[in-house]
């Protein structure tokens, strides 16, 4: 071997050398940038404390918003449902409209659903033809609402709207947003999310959602005050549900501790936060929404 064959097998070498520190160091730094899970500490105070926080909120809720038990639910989401299209069911007037009774009670179902079948922690999108009759029930809720609105505005509406039809494509709407919303958490707050797991693994798992729906669909047409409670509550759960959720995410984020979470007990704290932040909101929206409707008496 000649000194100018040495010469550029020492300067291979020196490459390959570089090449793989350059490497281990961007394992390095991306092992540093992975969010670390929480420490594991005792999470039962917090625990208690949430509790404290929500039984404080129910009874201040029950003394001081006035009127009935239905009509105290109503005030509560006075601010993101008007009293247009009001299901009734056995005399008892429901808290939310009739599209928004399908589609927070669907999206509480779903959510449920989808834990019991054990995508609590998916983190993968659907199949896309799934993905794509979640956009499209998307677009029926949207395109029936818009319908609905041009009647009201001046009969230019293209077909009669049916409360049927309000019930079934909030139902749809439900799912979807369900779906997502659970998907969106899964990604953003929990550490053990899992990216091999599809939020809804094909078609079964979409009937299941849907079989479910239809049984909340049947409950809306028994026109028994027996119905019209457990409803209530659960809709009404629904519609906080949602600010909940989306509050925390919104504290992960500022707090820097997206993808942290490996426990939901962990959640604790934020937790307690989220559940106050979410009366204010609503509380605001309803005060918003009185002065505005005083202004327009």
């Amino acid at each position: 071997m000649n000194e100018r064959d040495l010469n550029r097998l020492v300067l291979e070498k020196a490459k390959q050398q570089v090449e793989a520190h350059k490497a281990e160091r961007e394992v390095i730094v991306q092992e540093a940038r992975k969010p670390k899970p929480l420490p594991e500490r005792d999470e039962r105070p917090a625990l208690w404390g949430l509790l404290g926080v929500l039984l404080t909120l129910t009874i201040a809720g029950l003394f001081l918003i006035p009127g009935g038990f239905t009509e105290k639910l109503s005030w509560v989401v006075h601010g993101v449902c008007s009293k247009e299209h009001t299901l009734s069911l056995g005399g008892t007037m429901m808290p939310l409209c009739q599209r928004n009774t399908g589609l927070y009670s669907g999206f509480l179902a779903t959510i449920i659903t989808l834990v019991a079948m054990g995508r609590g922690r998916a983190a993968k999108l659907p199949p896309l033809a799934i993905g794509i009759v979640l956009i499209l029930s998307v677009g029926w809720m949207g395109s029936d609402g818009f319908n609905s609105l041009l009647l009201d505005i001046g009969n230019y509406n293209l077909y009669t709207p049916q409360p049927i039809l309000r019930i079934l494509s909030g139902l749809a709407m439900g799912i979807s947003m369900g779906t997502m919303i659970l998907f969106a958490f899964n990604i953003s707050v929990r550490a053990n999310a899992r990216t091999d797991q599809r939020i809804i693994g094909g078609w079964r798992d979409y009937a299941i959602l849907v079989a479910v729906a239809v049984c909340l669909f049947v409950l809306t047409q028994l026109a028994s005050p027996f119905i019209a409670y457990p409803l209530a509550i659960f809709s009404t759960v629904g519609i906080l549900s949602v600010m909940f959720i989306v509050n925390i995410m919104i504290i992960a984020m500022i707090t820097r501790s997206e993808n942290t979470v490996v426990r939901l007990t962990q959640l604790a704290r934020p937790a307690m936060v989220a559940c106050v932040m979410t009366a204010i909101e609503f509380g605001l929206l309803a005060w918003l929404r009185i002065i505005m409707e005083r202004s327009m008496a």
